[in-house]
């Protein structure tokens, strides 16, 4: 998976890189084929936004907020995204039809009617 970080009108440091790459990395666990993730820090007078993009295998996520600190608006979006995915992740899990077997059905309806 791949990892691009950029800062607007301000310069990331190296310990909020190394924080967003910690959270970003968990992400795998949804095993939806995990493309790229771009995150955007955008710094305007006295708000911090944070926009999170993920690309995966025929999926694309977005997920936007600010807060006055850099680290919970990236905190914000970040839930936001892992709620989006493990929306999608109980989507494609769902979506495989259940088998239809026979002898359940039968013995279901002798149990019926007994």
């Amino acid at each position: 998976m791949e990892i691009d970080i950029s800062g607007r009108h301000f310069q990331v440091m190296e310990p909020l890189k190394k924080y967003i790459h910690a959270k970003i990395e968990k992400l795998a666990k949804f095993s939806l084929k995990l493309e790229s993730v771009h995150v955007v820090l955008e710094v305007q007078k006295i708000r911090n936004i944070s926009e999170i993009t993920l690309l995966a295998k025929n999926l694309r996520l977005t997920a936007k907020n600010d807060n006055a600190d850099m680290y919970a608006a990236f905190d914000e979006s970040l839930g936001s995204i892992q709620l989006q995915l493990q929306r999608q992740h109980d989507r494609v899990k769902d979506h495989k039809g259940r088998r239809y077997n026979i002898k359940t059905k039968k013995v279901a309806a002798e149990e019926a009617e007994d």
